[in-house]
């Protein structure tokens, strides 16, 4: 049903909208809003007042962030991004859905009482839906939520199209992407043939979320497309299978941009589904482009590549340039890879690891076990590939447990078959939204028991959230605001945990707003603090006092 259409109409003109970036993960895993930075970016552009919030922070109560939010604002729309559904991750001990057999984060349920929230405090307030989570399921998902519309895929130039047709439906429903109410159900349009318009350069990111730019890394993106059919993964149904590039030049430009706005070495990330698709010729022009510029003296470059295509040349340009890398492998059984419709073999994983070794990148391996062809042969054979090439200071490796089985994907029709369903974790249901995981040949937790077994320290994905790392993030939140007395008052009122996690940080920004006084106050509140925990680390207290000297 359409909410409110006859009551609210918005008068053309200049509007103030409201991006919402609703994914819980950023509590574990601060990921920048990339995506709705680019939309904030256009509808900017074309005389839009625009402002992101996370639900999320800084108070504890979502629902309260949500409402001030829309108080302050009094947003003419609403955007909502959903970035993931869950973790993907069906072994987490600390998880808060599951069963016996498995466990991951699910966010969806707290997703939908944002959606709520909105409704009762603003009804009238078109809501618009979108995120790479919500363009896997999108029909499943609206239903879901409660909610009329939603945009599937790339949403900065649907949104402002949305913008200037609402509430007219005709038009509505003439907007490429759009996904909307119709007959008894939901219709989702044809996706716009993409390209990089000029809103998609971000001179500057939004300083919400800098201390995510701080910690995980400055999303930069040079493509998008992705025409591999690997059974598990939704980056083709999210970016589509055609690629499109970005102008080096371009992208150069950028890069230029963000170094000088960097006060200390960070990190760049290049957030391609992988860097090195379909072939070399592009990314080793861009990688030629950042050493001639000598753009890997200033900060650090990181990129997820499949182990083919690869060459000595292309890694030593990566390594010049100042890169490390993830290899995006799963697994180093044949059987497995030609099952799950990998476009590489163990032999190219190993080559790829030997090139890596001799021109000295750094790389990490990523696995996944218990996908379809999984067996106990098929893990001693990666298990035993990983002791031949052990990890060592320019290697690592770090895996998860089963395969997520979402809607669209190889993994889906193969499930939907009726394939092993003694392999199922979990529930399915409509549009695939609740977390639901193949894996074989045990349940998950039996899997990672079986590789923990031979490889007690391997790195396994398990996210734990606790409460004291969303105070340290509020107080972060709220510094990248430059909110600057309610960071003090809440630092001073902070455990000493909390306190330890995001003292470096606000010191540093503190200091660099020229704000003496504050970085004084919660550095003597730490000391304080510090001085008082007798379990806390004496190395701590000796960082604070290095720090309270250089203010003098």
């Amino acid at each position: 049903m359409l909410v409110g259409l006859q009551e609210f109409s918005v008068p053309t003109g200049k509007k103030t909208i409201l991006l919402l970036y609703a994914d819980k993960y950023y509590l574990v895993n601060p990921v920048y809003p990339f995506g709705l930075d680019i939309i904030a970016n256009h509808l900017r552009n074309q005389g839009h007042s625009v402002e992101i919030e996370s639900p999320f922070l800084p108070d504890l109560n979502y629902k309260k962030n949500v409402s001030n939010a829309i108080a302050r604002l009094r947003p003419d729309f609403v955007g909502l991004s959903i970035r993931n559904i869950d973790t993907c991750m069906s072994c987490e001990q600390y998880g808060d859905w599951g069963g016996k057999d498995y466990r991951t984060f699910y966010f969806l349920p707290q997703i939908k009482e944002i959606a709520s929230q909105i409704r009762r405090q603003s009804p009238n307030i078109p809501v618009v839906v979108g995120g790479g989570a919500f363009t896997a399921s999108p029909q499943a998902i609206l239903e879901y939520l409660g909610l009329d519309y939603g945009i599937v895929g790339e949403g900065e130039i649907p949104f402002s199209r949305f913008i200037e047709a609402f509430p007219g439906e005709e038009k509505i429903s003439q907007i490429p992407n759009m996904v909307y109410p119709y007959k008894n159900g939901y219709k989702v349009n044809s996706r716009r043939p993409y390209r990089f318009e000029s809103s998609f350069w971000l001179e500057q990111r939004d300083h919400k979320f800098n201390y995510a730019c701080r910690t995980t890394g400055i999303p930069v993106q040079v493509k998008r497309g992705c025409h591999h059919r690997c059974s598990y993964c939704i980056e083709p149904l999210i970016e589509g299978r055609e690629f499109v590039f970005r102008k080096i030049d371009d992208v150069i430009h950028e890069l230029k941009v963000i170094v000088r706005g960097m006060e200390e070495a960070g990190t760049v990330f290049f957030v391609d589904t992988e860097f090195n698709v379909p072939n070399l010729s592009y990314c080793s022009d861009l990688l030629k482009a950042i050493v001639q510029e000598g753009l890997g003296d200033c900060c650090r470059f990181v990129t997820q590549l499949i182990p083919k295509p690869l060459d000595e040349n292309f890694v030593e340009l990566l390594a010049e340039a100042g890169f490390s890398v993830v290899f995006s492998c799963e697994s180093f059984s044949n059987e497995v890879l030609r099952k799950n419709y990998i476009p590489y073999c163990k032999k190219d994983i190993i080559e790829a690891i030997e090139i890596c070794d001799r021109k000295g990148l750094p790389c990490t391996i990523s696995l996944i076990f218990g996908l379809p062809g999984e067996t106990r042969e098929t893990m001693d054979d990666t298990l035993v590939s990983m002791a031949t090439y052990p990890a060592s200071p320019t290697r690592k490796y770090e895996y998860t447990v089963g395969g997520r089985v979402y809607q669209g994907t190889p993994l889906c029709e193969y499930v939907e078959k009726g394939n092993q369903p003694e392999n199922l974790y979990g529930t399915k249901s409509d549009g695939y939204l609740l977390p639901y995981y193949y894996c074989a040949p045990l349940s998950p937790f039996k899997v990672r028991g079986y590789v923990k077994e031979k490889f007690p320290d391997l790195l396994c994905y398990d996210n734990k959230y606790e409460q004291k790392n969303q105070h340290g993030l509020a107080l972060c939140y709220l510094c990248d605001q430059a909110l600057w007395k309610d960071v003090v008052q809440g630092f001073r009122e902070s455990d000493v945990d909390v306190q330890s996690a995001s003292y470096d940080y606000l010191f540093k920004r503190l200091a660099q707003a020229e704000r003496a006084d504050d970085a004084r106050a919660i550095s003597t509140a730490f000391l304080t603090n510090l001085e008082n925990n007798g379990s806390a680390d004496p190395g701590q207290a000796d960082v604070v006092k290095f720090y309270l000297g250089c203010l003098r």
